[in-house]
C-alpha cells in the first residue's frame, strides 16, 4: 500500500515505478538472445547468410562511400542478391533498414570501430540494435497492450512471452534481417490504435494515430510484405466511436504520420531503381545472366478441345490449393511449426462473436485478412521453398500480432482438456522456435524440414551445410 508525503502542503502519492512483470518478458528474451548472436556464434564472414552480407555491405557503403552501390565491399554477394543499374551493383533488398543502421554505425566508427578492424564486435552491435532489442520491446509492448482484454499481470506477462518465444519470433532475433522489426513496428502500430481506441478523450489521444501510421509505414519500408497493414489499419481509423469531422481528421493525422517513411524509400529507391518499387520487384534489373534456350523445332499445332481446357484450369487451381496448404502445413509450412497460432485465430472469432468495438473487431479481421493476403501471395509467387529459411521467414511479420488475439482466449475460464491442448501446441512451437534461433538464417537455407535441419546443423556445428555448398 503506497503512502502520501505532504509535500509544501500538498499531499504525492509516490507511484511505483519499476513492474517486474513487465519487464520479464524484455528480460528473459534478451537473456536468451545475447549468447546466440550469429556474429558471436559464427563470426567468420563465409558463414554469413548472403541476404545479412548484402545488408552489412550496403551499411559500409553509406557510411564510408556515402552511395549505396556495394561496387567494392568486402562482404561477399552473390548475383543473385544483386541487381546491376549501369555499371554498379545494389542490394536486391529495401535500403530503408541499411540506412536507419547506419546511423549506429557512423556512431561506431567516430570510437574506430568498423568492419575492418573490429568487424565482428560491429556486426554483434548492429544486430543487437537493430533487432534483438526491439523484439525485446516487442514483450514488453504486449504486456501493455494486454489491457485490451482486462487480463491480470501475470497473464499479461505470459501473453507477451507467449507472442515472442511461441510465433518463430525469437528465432530471428538472432541474426540481422528485415522481418523482426517489421514485425516488432506493426505491433507498435496496432497498440496506437488500441490505445486511441479504448480512451474517452478522442482530441488528446489523436497525436497517437500519426504514430500508427510512422510505424505503419515503416514496417512497409523495412519489409515490403507489411504494406499489407499499412492499407488494412485504414478502416480501424474509420471505425472508431467518434463523430464524423474528428475521424477525418485521424485519418488526415494517419496520413500525415506514413509520409516520412514512404519519403525515405522514395528517396532511396527511385534513384535506383525509378520507382517506388523495391529492387527485389525489378527482375530486368537482376545481375544474373538469363541463359536463351534454343526455340525447339517447329511442331505441328493441334487444336486441343474445350475438355482439355477446362481440365488444365482445374490442375491449376489445384496446384495452387497444393501450394497455399503447403504454405501451411508444409516443409516450411506456419502451422507445421507454430500450431499456437490458431488459438490466435480462435481468439479473433471470439473478438467477433462478442460485445467488443467495432474498431477492435475491425482491427481483429485487418489481422486475419492481412495474414491471409501475404501466405496467398507466398505460397503463389515463391515456389521455390528454400529461400523461406527456417519456419518461413515472411511470416513473421504477422506471426506475433495474430498470437496477441489468443488474449480473448486467455481471459476466459476453459475446461482442463481445452489447456491441455493449448499446453501441448504452446510447448511444440515454442521448442520450435527456441531451435530456429540457433541458426534460423544458414546460406543454403532449409530443403528439408527445417526443424529437424536446424538440429542437424546445431548438432554438427558444420557451417558449411551441404545446401550451401549446392547452392554456390
Amino acid at each position: 500500500m503506497s503512502t502520501s508525503i505532504n509535500i509544501l502542503g500538498f499531499n504525492w502519492t509516490p507511484r511505483k515505478r519499476v513492474r517486474p512483470w513487465a519487464l520479464a518478458g524484455p528480460i528473459l528474451v534478451l537473456v536468451f538472445c545475447l549468447p546466440l548472436l550469429r556474429p558471436l556464434r559464427f563470426p567468420n564472414p563465409s558463414t554469413i547468410s548472403y541476404s545479412e552480407s548484402a545488408r552489412l555491405a550496403t551499411v559500409q557503403a553509406i557510411v564510408e562511400r556515402h552511395t549505396l552501390a556495394i561496387d567494392d565491399s568486402q562482404f561477399h554477394v552473390p548475383r543473385t542478391h544483386l541487381i546491376m543499374v549501369g555499371k554498379d551493383r545494389y542490394a536486391n533488398q529495401p535500403a530503408t533498414m541499411a540506412m536507419l543502421l547506419s546511423a549506429a554505425y557512423w556512431a561506431m566508427t567516430r570510437f574506430g570501430l568498423t568492419f575492418d578492424n573490429h568487424g565482428p564486435t560491429v556486426m554483434y552491435l548492429l544486430t543487437l540494435l537493430g533487432v534483438t532489442i526491439p523484439v525485446a520491446a516487442a514483450a514488453g509492448l504486449i504486456y501493455r497492450m494486454g489491457r485490451l482484454f482486462e487480463l491480470a499481470r501475470p497473464r499479461r506477462a505470459a501473453l507477451g512471452i507467449i507472442c515472442v518465444f511461441a510465433t518463430g519470433l525469437i528465432s530471428y532475433a538472432t541474426v540481422l534481417n528485415a522481418h523482426a522489426p517489421a514485425a516488432v513496428l506493426v505491433l507498435c502500430a496496432t497498440a496506437c490504435l488500441i490505445h486511441v481506441a479504448r480512451s474517452s478523450f478522442p482530441k488528446q489521444t489523436s497525436p497517437w494515430l500519426m504514430l500508427a501510421g510512422f510505424c505503419a509505414a515503416l514496417a512497409a519500408a523495412v519489409d515490403t510484405p507489411a504494406v499489407v497493414f499499412l492499407v488494412l489499419f485504414v478502416p480501424v481509423v474509420i471505425a472508431l466511436r467518434w463523430p464524423f469531422r474528428l475521424r477525418v481528421a485521424g485519418l488526415a493525422l494517419y496520413v500525415i504520420g506514413l509520409s516520412a517513411p514512404l519519403a525515405m524509400h522514395s528517396a532511396l529507391t527511385v534513384p535506383v531503381t525509378g520507382d517506388l518499387l523495391p529492387p527485389c520487384l525489378h527482375p530486368e534489373l537482376s545481375a544474373v545472366v538469363s541463359v536463351v534456350k534454343p526455340a525447339p523445332a517447329a511442331m505441328p499445332v493441334i487444336d486441343e478441345e474445350p475438355d482439355d481446357f477446362s481440365v488444365s484450369i482445374w490442375q491449376s487451381i489445384g496446384e495452387k490449393i497444393g501450394r497455399c496448404l503447403q504454405a501451411l502445413i508444409g516443409q516450411h509450412g506456419l502451422l507445421s511449426h507454430f500450431p499456437i497460432l490458431l488459438l490466435g485465430v480462435i481468439g479473433v472469432g471470439k473478438i467477433m462473436h462478442r460485445h467488443w468495438p467495432v474498431s477492435t473487431k475491425t482491427l481483429a479481421g485487418a489481422t486475419l485478412a492481412g495474414s491471409s493476403a501475404i501466405i496467398i501471395a507466398f505460397a503463389l509467387l515463391r515456389p521455390d521453398w528454400r529461400d523461406a529459411m527456417f519456419a518461413a521467414r515472411w511470416f513473421i511479420v504477422f506471426s506475433p500480432l495474430v498470437m496477441f488475439w489468443s488474449g480473448a482466449w486467455l481471459r476466459k475460464t476453459h475446461r482442463p482438456s481445452s489447456w491441455t491442448m493449448m499446453s501441448i501446441g504452446l510447448c511444440f512451437s515454442m521448442f520450435v522456435s527456441l531451435i530456429g534461433a540457433t541458426g534460423a538464417w544458414p546460406q543454403g537455407g532449409f530443403d528439408r524440414y527445417t526443424v529437424v535441419g536446424a538440429l542437424k546443423n546445431m548438432i554438427s556445428q558444420d557451417t558449411t551445410s551441404s545446401e550451401a555448398i549446392a547452392r554456390k
